[in-house]
């Protein structure tokens, strides 16, 4: 029996951008229309530049102990879009200075969220590798103890 060509009934389908960010596509959809600053802010390359501004505020932050890797593109996009509709200028003049005042708020934002999750997920993995250290018994640090005198009143 002969099986149909699957590579050919593919190319017949739509094409979707599987290797794109799933929210980069339409980040404002039904809340804005697209700007060219809206355009540049959500490109891949911006989200880029945000990735690395992010991993080198956490590594300041740190001290140089904290190296971190990407963090998740959807969710850095939302923080975006969330920093975009609340700050946005949407001025048609000085669009690189406004991409670098929203970029400037999601870095500063998300490098403390991931910095305090850092540092306390490593505190927890020094919590949970170290045993637990019962409890020493109570004592009485007032040695010179003296006994109460019982008086009747009647």
């Amino acid at each position: 029996m002969i099986q149909p060509n699957t590579q050919e009934l593919f190319k017949m389908y739509d094409k979707i951008p599987v290797h794109q960010i799933t929210t980069i596509r339409d980040p404002l959809n039904g809340v804005w229309s697209n700007t060219q600053l809206s355009t540049l802010f959500f490109s891949a390359n911006n989200v880029t530049i945000i990735q690395n501004g992010i991993r080198a505020n956490v590594y300041k932050m740190s001290k140089e102990k904290y190296l971190i890797d990407n963090q998740d593109n959807d969710q850095l996009v939302t923080i975006m879009r969330g920093m975009f509709i609340e700050y946005s200028k949407n001025l048609p003049e000085n669009i690189t200075e406004q991409i670098k005042l929203l970029n400037n708020k999601v870095i500063v934002y998300c490098s403390q969220q991931v910095y305090e999750e850092a540092k306390g997920y490593l505190t927890y993995l020094k919590d949970s590798s170290t045993l637990i250290t019962p409890l020493n018994y109570p004592t009485m640090p007032y040695t010179r103890d003296k006994q109460l005198e019982f008086k009747s009143f009647f």
